[in-house]
C-alpha cells in the first residue's frame, strides 16, 4: 500500500534553505503503515511529508500567480510555461494547466488531505512524544487540511469536501461524491482552521521557521474569508445563476450577504492583533547606504528578500532552483546569464504613484498627458515616482542594484540589456523587474551565488490591506479614518505621503465608499506586486475582462533610437474568457470517472 507521496527533509522544506532531498515512498526500514508510527523519527517524516503537497509558490513555471497576470511579459515560449499559455487563452478542460484536483495532475491536493487524515488517525499511537508535541503536530495537520481545501476552492470554487480519510473500499456515494455549495465549503474550512488555531503555538523557535503557527492559521483563515466575501463568490447571479449540481443544488449563492464582509473584518483584526503582539512589524532597512535617499526604496525591496525578517508571517522555504525568479529577472551580465527577461508591463509601471502619493492621472503636478515625452536620458513616465516604483522596476537608462553594484540599464535594440540578433533572453517590454531580486545576489562570468530567501506567503502588509478592504466594504465611510490609518502604515514605510496629505493636493479630504475601494485596490496592486496575489484579486473582484483580456503593452524594443524606442506598443495578446476563466476547469477524465461531478461554467 502506498503510504506517502513523497517525504521532504525537514531542514529544506520547513526550516532552512539548503538543498532538498526527496526520498522514496517510505524509509527502507518501514514496510507498513503501522511501522510509520512506531518511532518518533518516522512519524516526524510522515508529518513533514504532509507539507510537500504545497504548491511551489516561487517557481515561475509552476506557480499560477507569477506569470499568470498582466504584471509582466516574458520572451520565452515553451509548452510547459503554463501560466504564460493560460494568459494567451490556452487553458482547457482536456489537459488543464495547474491541475490540483486529479490524481495524475500537477499536485493531487486530495491525496495530500488524505495523508493528513492518516496522520491524525495514527499519531496518538507513537511513543516518545509529549502531549504538547502531539497537540502541535495535530494543529499543523489540521491547518494543512484546511489550507489544501482552500487552495482547491480559490481555484475551482465549490469543491468536494474531504471530511475524513476515504477508504478505497468506501461506498460509491463516498468514493464518488458531489461538489458542495461554496458557502458550505467555507464553513467547513473555517472549522478546520479554528481547530488548528486551538492547537498551534503562537510562535516557534527561529530554527523551525516555516512550520505552521497559530498566527499563520489566523492569517490564512482571514484571507479565505476575504475571498469568500468578494464579488465573484458573494451574490454572483451574473455568472452562476445556473451553476447547480445534478440534483439542482445551487453551488454559488446568487444573493449578496453583507455579513460575509464582517466575518472578514473580525478574522483579520484577530490576525493583526496576534501579529503585532508577537513582534511582527513593517520592515525597515537599517543597513548602510551611500545615498540616504534610497532608504525607503531599500526598506520596501528588502521587505521581500531579507530572509525571515520581522514582517514575514509565513514563507515558502524551498529555495528557488537554478532557473528561478532572480536569474530570470536580473540584468544580463554576459551573453547568457542572468536571463534578463521578466519585463514589467506598462500597465504595472503606470500603476505606481507619483512622488506625491497620487495616481499619475490625478496628480496635478505630474505631466500625465506628456508622460511618454523624452526628458533628458529617459521619458517623463519614469520621473518623480514613488520609492516603490524605483525599488521594483528597472527602466531604460535607470539603475538596477545587483551583484552588490549599481548598473545602468540599456534596453534599446543591440544594447547590453536589449534585444539583439539571435538573443533569446531579453525584456519584451523595455523594463525588468527588480522586486524579488536580492541586491547582493551575484551572477557574473566567474561567480554564481544567489541570496536565497523564503518566498512571502503572508506578510504584515497584506493583513493591513485585507483589513482596510473588509472595513470599507462593511462599514463604508463610517470607518474611513481607521481604513486610512492602515493604508498609511504601508505608505509611511516606503516614504509615501499619507493619504490625507496626498489627496489634499487635489482638494479632497473625504471619500465615498467606491472611491476608497479604488484607492485600496491600487495600494494593494502596488504593495503586493509580483508576489502572486493579483491573479486571485482580479478574479475575486470580477475584473478579468478589464485587465486580463487586453494586450500587454511595452516599449518598442526593436528600436535603437530614443524617439522610436519610447513608443508604446502591444507586445503580447492576452485572452480571458468570461465566465470560464474565473474558475479553472476540472479535467474531463475526472468527470467521466465521477459521474456525480459537474463542470465549472463555460467549460
Amino acid at each position: 500500500m502506498r503510504i506517502l507521496k513523497k517525504i521532504t527533509c525537514l531542514f529544506a522544506l520547513l526550516i532552512g534553505l539548503n538543498a532538498c532531498n526527496y526520498l522514496d515512498i517510505v524509509p527502507k526500514d518501514i514496510s507498513t503503515l503501522d511501522d510509520a508510527f512506531k518511532r518518533p523519527n518516522e512519524a516526524l517524516n510522515f508529518l513533514y511529508s504532509t507539507y510537500s503537497f504545497m504548491p511551489n509558490e516561487n517557481d515561475m513555471f509552476d506557480a499560477i500567480g507569477l506569470w499568470g497576470t498582466d504584471e509582466m511579459v516574458t520572451p520565452w515560449d515553451r509548452s510547459h510555461y503554463h501560466a504564460k499559455r493560460m494568459m494567451r487563452g490556452e487553458l482547457n478542460a482536456s489537459s488543464p494547466f495547474f491541475d490540483y484536483w486529479t490524481t495524475n495532475g500537477d499536485i493531487d491536493m486530495y491525496d495530500g488531505i488524505r495523508q493528513c487524515y492518516i496522520f491524525l488517525k495514527n499519531i496518538d499511537q507513537t511513543p516518545g512524544f509529549s502531549e504538547p508535541e502531539v497537540r502541535r503536530m495535530k494543529g499543523e495537520v489540521n491547518f494543512l487540511i484546511a489550507y489544501y481545501h482552500f487552495i482547491l476552492m480559490r481555484q475551482y470554487g465549490p469543491i468536494v469536501l474531504m471530511e475524513s480519510e476515504v477508504s478505497f473500499n468506501a461506498p460509491e456515494e463516498e468514493f464518488f461524491p458531489t461538489r458542495k455549495p461554496y458557502d458550505e465549503c467555507v464553513e467547513f474550512i473555517t472549522q478546520k482552521f479554528d481547530e488548528a488555531i486551538e492547537l498551534l503555538p503562537l510562535s516557534i523557535p527561529s530554527t523551525e521557521e516555516g512550520r505552521i503557527t497559530k498566527l499563520i492559521a489566523q492569517s490564512i483563515k482571514a484571507r479565505m474569508l476575504l475571498y469568500a466575501a468578494s464579488p465573484l463568490f458573494n451574490g454572483n447571479g451574473e455568472f452562476y445563476s445556473d451553476f447547480v449540481n445534478k440534483d439542482g443544488t445551487q453551488l454559488i449563492n446568487t444573493s449578496f450577504d453583507q455579513e460575509k464582509w464582517k466575518k472578514a473584518v473580525d478574522a483579520t483584526k484577530v490576525a493583526i492583533e496576534s501579529a503585532e503582539g508577537n513582534g511582527v512589524r513593517m520592515y525597515e532597512y537599517t543597513g548602510a547606504l551611500d545615498d540616504e535617499d534610497q532608504r525607503y526604496e531599500m526598506s520596501y525591496r528588502y521587505s521581500m528578500v531579507d530572509p525571515w525578517n520581522d514582517e514575514l508571517i509565513w514563507g515558502y522555504s524551498i529555495k528557488e532552483d537554478y532557473y528561478g525568479w532572480q536569474r530570470h529577472s536580473a540584468p544580463r551580465m554576459n551573453s547568457s546569464v542572468p536571463y534578463n527577461g521578466q519585463g514589467a508591463s506598462i500597465t504595472m509601471v503606470e500603476t505606481y504613484y507619483t512622488e506625491n502619493g497620487l495616481p499619475i492621472e490625478v496628480d496635478p503636478e505630474y505631466d500625465y498627458n506628456g508622460r511618454y515625452q523624452i526628458d533628458g536620458s529617459t521619458v517623463k513616465l519614469h520621473q518623480h515616482r514613488e520609492p516603490r516604483f524605483y525599488a521594483s522596476i528597472a527602466y531604460d537608462r535607470g539603475v538596477y542594484e545587483f551583484n552588490d553594484t549599481e548598473y545602468t540599464m540599456n534596453f534599446m535594440f543591440g544594447e547590453e540589456h536589449g534585444l539583439s540578433e539571435g538573443q533569446n533572453n531579453y525584456t519584451p517590454t523595455g523594463y525588468l523587474v527588480k522586486k524579488g531580486v536580492h541586491p547582493q545576489s551575484i551572477i557574473n562570468s566567474s561567480q554564481n551565488t544567489l541570496v536565497y530567501y523564503p518566498w512571502p506567503l503572508v506578510r504584515l502588509a497584506e493583513l493591513y490591506l485585507n483589513y482596510a478592504e473588509a472595513l470599507n466594504e462593511y462599514y463604508g465611510e463610517a470607518k474611513h479614518t481607521e481604513v486610512i490609518s492602515y493604508l498609511n502604515k504601508i505608505r509611511t514605510r516606503s516614504g509615501i505621503p499619507t493619504v490625507q496629505d496626498a489627496w489634499a493636493k487635489v482638494g479632497k479630504s473625504s471619500f465615498t465608499k467606491d472611491e476608497m475601494r479604488e484607492m485600496i485596490r491600487q495600494e494593494r496592486n502596488i504593495e503586493l506586486a509580483f508576489e502572486g496575489h493579483r491573479v486571485w484579486d482580479i478574479r475575486r473582484w470580477k475584473l478579468g475582462e478589464e485587465y486580463f483580456n487586453v494586450p500587454a503593452r511595452g516599449f518598442n524594443i526593436q528600436a535603437s533610437t530614443p524617439e522610436e524606442f519610447y513608443q508604446v506598443i502591444n507586445v503580447e495578446t492576452r485572452i480571458f474568457k468570461t465566465p470560464s476563466y474565473y474558475l479553472f476547469p476540472i479535467r474531463i477524465s475526472e468527470l467521466e470517472k465521477n459521474q456525480n461531478l459537474v463542470q465549472n461554467p463555460g467549460w
